[in-house]
């Protein structure tokens, strides 16, 4: 079934989402500093529903091509914490302490942060916590035999969609343990991609593939009078709409997604991209924005920036296994 979407595009797409989300910033004091009224906010804004879900619901996709099985459970959780947990102690700090010292930042570090790293959110960081959680839990109930089966498979989507509402993203990043309401934000788009090649046949048919672009193309249309305040309301990402709209749009996008070579080789090095675009992003964005550049001159160099420079890094990184490990989390 890989090779009948085109997986590593969809991939890249997702990561020219993170890129330029960093690149412009979260609100108007980070990054590009735009206003919230700029175009910039509105596109990243109106990606809001898609861009950390489409990235689970692919990472569970993958996983269930090849499942956990009982007796290779203990070195699929070494494997899941040496991708996953070494790139956590190393780029991370590293990462802090080149936004500490490096002037120019938007953003200013508390050094007691630097200590919480392992176990508390850190800037984007915290995706790797919450997606090493993921799979210890789906890798133990896998091992069990438990999700191979409708009906515990529904029940547990059933309770992911149910902690999403009530738990995702709740705490604050100072109690947040391992990023634990982090993981219920994106428990249900990894359980979403785990179905999508578990239960495929039943994805796809075709009221299933109607409903699907139906409730995307709905979702899509409140989300946009929202921005627009057409209506009274703000939908976050856990929010009733975030979670139906983001599940419709990883089922489109899969299905839909083209082949496009230059989407395909960001892909083939997403999480490379992933782990290191902040530092070349802002490597370009920095001195750029001292010089005066137009916005959309360091929108798209930044972006240019944040995806290749850690495609050459992920290179220069594979000819030795200790950067190897270190920097990318490979064997």
């Amino acid at each position: 079934m890989r090779d009948k979407f085109n997986i590593d595009e969809l991939r890249g797409f997702a990561c020219l989402l993170l890129v330029s989300l960093h690149v412009i910033g979260h609100d108007p004091t980070v990054a590009m500093r735009v206003p919230d009224d700029s175009w910039y906010r509105y596109a990243v804004d109106s990606w809001l529903f898609v861009r950390m879900p489409l990235f689970t619901f692919l990472s569970g996709l993958v996983y269930a091509f090849r499942p956990v099985r009982r007796d290779h459970l203990a070195d699929f959780y070494g494997k899941k914490l040496r991708r996953l947990g070494i790139p956590l102690l190393i780029v991370a700090p590293a990462f802090f302490v080149l936004q500490a010292v490096t002037p120019g930042t938007t953003a200013a570090p508390d050094w007691y942060e630097f200590l919480t790293i392992p176990v508390l959110p850190y800037q984007h960081f915290w995706y790797l916590q919450a997606l090493l959680l993921i799979f210890l839990l789906v890798g133990f109930l896998d091992a069990r035999g438990a999700l191979f089966r409708p009906r515990p498979f529904l029940a547990l989507s059933a309770a992911a969609a149910v902690l999403n509402l009530t738990f995702g993203g709740t705490l604050y990043k100072t109690v947040d343990l391992f990023s634990v309401s982090q993981a219920a934000y994106l428990l249900p788009y990894f359980l979403l991609g785990v179905a999508f090649t578990r239960f495929h046949d039943a994805l796809s048919t075709p009221p299933a593939r109607v409903g699907a672009v139906a409730v995307l193309a709905a979702g899509a249309l409140i989300h946009q009078a929202s921005l627009w305040h057409l209506i009274p309301v703000e939908f976050g990402r856990t929010s009733l709409l975030a979670l139906v709209t983001g599940s419709a749009a990883a089922l489109v996008l899969v299905r839909a997604m083209p082949a496009v070579p230059l989407l395909r080789t960001l892909g083939q090095h997403s999480y490379a991209i992933f782990l290191h675009h902040m530092f070349f992003q802002a490597a370009l964005r920095i001195p750029l924005m001292r010089l005066g550049a137009d916005d959309w001159q360091i929108f798209l160099l930044a972006t240019a920036g944040g995806c290749v420079g850690p495609m050459v890094l992920q290179r220069l990184a594979s000819v030795n296994p200790w950067t190897r490990t270190a920097l990318l989390g490979s064997a």
